[in-house]
């Protein structure tokens, strides 16, 4: 038995994919980010921005759930600050976050990899 929710056309396939993707690429992306320094959600925001992360680009009702999802997970920690008479949080990676980022970074590589050998022996690159 197939439910309605089964029966969706392509585009709308591609559109649940591609969210997928970007939930784990988003994680290490931020990761990466502000691993060897501390950061705000503006300032992630911002470098995901640029021109050359448009596949990554985020919007403030993604960064800071995400952020807070990382922080409850141990993976990052965060701090208040005030700059400029503003209260924001700063985030860090910590130990445990740079262990888990280091495994993130060779499945997204191993499965990279794998993935691209598929595409290439499927004549589709």
């Amino acid at each position: 038995m197939t439910s309605a929710s089964d029966n969706v056309g392509p585009e709308i396939e591609y559109e649940r994919w591609s969210l997928e993707i970007r939930r784990g690429a988003l994680s290490l992306a931020i990761l990466a980010i502000i691993l060897d320094g501390e950061s705000y959600g503006y300032d992630i925001m911002k470098k995901l921005g640029q021109e050359e992360y448009d596949a990554l680009q985020l919007e403030p009702s993604t960064t800071y759930p995400l952020l807070r999802r990382l922080e409850r997970r141990g993976i990052l920690e965060g701090r208040w600050s005030d700059v400029s008479g503003k209260r924001r949080r700063l985030y860090y990676v910590t130990r445990e976050g740079r262990r888990i980022l280091r495994r993130m970074v060779k499945s997204w590589q191993s499965l990279n990899d794998q993935l691209l050998r598929l595409i290439e022996e499927a004549g589709i690159s």
